[in-house]
């Protein structure tokens, strides 16, 4: 059974590989590559923190993923971004 979820994903723009257009076929590889189905990305444009950590970016670029998976799959993507050093926050809920 696929469940449907929308997953923001919030990446730090600095660095070589920091484009939003770089970014986007990235993240939906490691999507695809947990299992789960991109089926909308939408950009929401960079932002800066409300509570930014001390020694970390003060802003991201935020990324918004319309996905479809079965109940495991947010849990392996959230896992692998974790593992991505550009990717700074993740929330992933069901719709």
């Amino acid at each position: 059974m696929k469940n449907n979820y929308l997953a923001t994903i919030v990446f730090d723009p600095k660095g070589s590989d920091g484009s939003t257009d770089e970014m986007i076929p990235k993240l939906s590889e490691i999507i695809v590559s947990v299992d789960g189905e991109v089926q909308k990305v939408e950009s929401q444009g960079t932002h800066e923190f409300a509570y930014p950590q001390k020694g970390k970016a003060t802003s991201g670029v935020y990324l918004q993923f319309e996905l479809s998976g079965d109940p495991e799959m947010p849990t392996r993507l959230k896992e692998k971004l974790r593992l991505e050093k550009k990717v700074d926050r993740v929330l992933v809920e069901r719709k």
